[in-house]
């Protein structure tokens, strides 16, 4: 048994950051020694990295790969997950498209955009519980350090042997939820055929699913979707009505995987099928073992999440390659009209000084929020924004209007440009000031969602319930700053 002593992995990574302080003092970058592609035990090109971010400020990377491939360049772009401050992140491409025998993989090229934070403060703890065992797996245990919940994260690590080389990239299970001050144990794999060469774990990063975008022509248009998987897919084709798209897929992996898809909704009444045309392994077959062919229907989950998109879940056996058609999708049929208000009072997350919070209305069609409250004092409302209710503006900044009681205005309205750094998936809370006296608060936005032309009420409902309501167990006010017009 080999314990993971702190000592160890002090000296390692400081022996990282000053031998490539010279190279990179500020930026996003891969060191050289940490980028390499290589054929795995199941014949497939495997690029495996750590995302160096030297920035001051979280950052969202995209990765542009390209491999000479007997001649042939081979270039894609990866965007991964968030990298904290002064923190590098392993990732781990597979490519079954590479097929010579002598691929020679290209320098990087790094793009990346400035993110909010995300798992800030979170950090694996150094003590004896950190273990790597005689099968090389590793377990320990992880702190929340930070102010904030956790979501929907991964631990992750780069694996070396003795000379420093990386052999791989683990990552750990799913955790759904941590808390602030949560401690949590987790666990690291490395495969059997590197678990003797095993010397260490390093580069210990939080992070969420890397999630993969692909357009496909869609008539005299293009359709974008997103989806999450550690099988392959590629080539994207629309049938003539569209209302059917096949995909190349790949399974490399000796197990089945899930593929989770999330596409733009056009109907509420939209319902997908999967049909697999291709090959895979039976159950209990190796890789040696010859294939067998299917066609089949397989079963699916389909769920809308809160931003009114479709989630398309299903399995892809093991081993499988082929073609994968998703049918039922539908032209946006506008079947159902969006409400001119809706009452959110008991669904927005709000705290109020100075006085009472008596109604919160969406208003759709104006692109506002309206907020109705009795206020005996000068104070403050703070409320939890949703970017899929009430977008900002395209300078990323809302318009909030005061309006006092008739009889004690001294002037009708007041203004205020609210700006913040927002987020697409969990929002922000804004605080806007008021003056005693004040009856209504109205928030104004640009509510332009790209891929709908008419959002459908149910989406609409589902959204407001998915992204507003928060945990009231976090009282902070992130990042605000107003200016009065």
């Amino acid at each position: 048994m080999k314990v993971a002593i702190i000592l160890t992995f002090s000296v390692i990574l400081l022996t990282t950051v000053f031998s490539n302080f010279a190279e990179a003092e500020s930026g996003v970058y891969i060191p050289d020694h940490e980028y390499t592609g290589f054929f795995d035990s199941d014949g497939m090109y495997t690029v495996i990295a750590g995302i160096k971010n030297q920035e001051n400020f979280a950052v969202v990377p995209t990765l542009t790969v390209s491999i000479n491939d007997g001649g042939k360049i081979i270039s894609s772009d990866y965007e991964f997950s968030t990298i904290m401050p002064h923190q590098m992140l392993p990732m781990k491409i597979k490519l079954p498209e590479i097929t010579s025998e002598s691929p020679i993989l290209e320098e990087p090229i790094i793009t990346y955009t400035k993110s909010e934070n995300k798992f800030s403060g979170g950090y694996v703890i150094y003590d004896d519980t950190l273990i790597i065992h005689d099968d090389a797996s590793l377990t320990g245990k992880i702190r929340n350090g930070g102010e904030e919940i956790f979501e929907n994260f991964r631990v992750y690590a780069l694996i070396k042997d003795k000379n420093d080389t990386i052999l791989d990239v683990a990552f750990s299970d799913k955790f759904d939820m941590m808390k602030p001050g949560d401690v949590f144990d987790f666990k690291l794999l490395a495969a059997s055929y590197i678990a003797d060469d095993v010397e260490y774990y390093s580069c210990f990063s939080f992070g969420d699913d890397a999630i993969m975008p692909l357009t496909v022509k869609k008539g005299d248009g293009e359709m974008t979707f997103r989806y999450t998987a550690n099988a392959w897919f590629k080539d994207g084709t629309f049938n003539s009505d569209e209302t059917v798209l096949t995909l190349y897929s790949l399974n490399g992996f000796q197990m089945p995987v899930i593929g989770s898809f999330e596409f733009p909704t056009n109907s509420i009444s939209e319902k997908y099928d999967v049909v697999l045309d291709g090959e895979k392994f039976e159950i209990g077959a190796s890789s040696k073992d010859p294939k067998i062919k299917i066609t089949e229907q397989i079963e699916t989950l389909q769920s809308i999440d809160e931003m009114g998109n479709w989630h398309l879940y299903f399995e892809v056996p093991s081993g499988f390659q082929g073609n994968v058609s998703i049918s039922g999708f539908m032209k946006n049929d506008g079947t159902i009209t969006v409400p001119d208000e809706i009452d959110l009072t008991n669904l927005v997350y709000y705290e109020i000084t100075g006085g009472e919070v008596k109604q919160i209305l969406a208003k759709p069609n104006e692109a506002s929020l309206q907020v109705l409250i009795e206020s005996e004092t000068d104070g403050h409302l703070m409320i939890k924004m949703n970017e899929f209710l009430l977008r900002p503006f395209e300078n990323d900044e809302y318009v909030a209007v005061t309006e006092m009681i008739p009889e004690l205005a001294t002037e009708d309205k007041t203004a205020y440009i609210i700006t913040d750094s927002f987020s697409f998936d969990k929002g922000k809370t804004i605080t806007i000031p008021f003056t005693a006296g004040t009856e209504k608060i109205e928030i104004f936005g640009s509510y332009v969602v790209p891929e709908f032309n008419h959002i459908v009420m149910i989406i609409l409902i589902l959204g407001i319930i998915g992204m507003i309501v928060f945990s009231k167990r976090t009282n902070s006010i992130s990042n605000l700053f107003y200016n009065r017009l």
